[in-house]
């Protein structure tokens, strides 16, 4: 994990709280306007799931990477709650435990059926609020 998502997610894992919108940050609103910070980080990186809105890119050195930038589904309020609480519910409280643990598969499917991404309604927001 890159030591700037180990950083961000330890802080949300040790404080346990809800962000929110961060307005102060520079790359704010880097999904859409008023989007649920606390996941900045996603968890689930790289869940190679075209649904969230997500996509292989080609890198300068002709590699791929997993782009999030046009992820919405865990930048909305009611999906970056729900992923604190079933962390809880697994007992799930460091970042150590993100990295370690199996749960993660079946907490980020069981989220996907109760809050299904629509990649669609997304970007659309997000092209009317830029």
């Amino acid at each position: 994990m890159h030591p700037l998502a180990y950083n961000h997610l330890k802080k949300i894992m040790e404080d346990k709280i809800i962000v929110g919108s961060d307005e102060t940050c520079d790359y704010y609103p880097c999904h859409f306007t008023g989007q649920d910070c606390t996941w900045c980080f996603c968890p689930f990186y790289p869940c190679e799931d075209g649904q969230t809105g997500g996509e292989w890119v080609k890198t300068k050195e002709g590699g791929r990477i997993w782009g999030c930038s046009d992820c919405y589904w865990l930048h909305k309020s009611e999906v970056a709650t729900a992923l604190m609480a079933e962390f809880k519910k697994y007992g799930i409280e460091t970042v150590d435990d993100i990295e370690k643990r199996d749960d993660i598969k079946k907490i980020f499917a069981f989220l996907k059926k109760k809050f299904p991404p629509n990649k669609r309604n997304c970007s659309m927001q997000n092209a009317e609020s830029k």
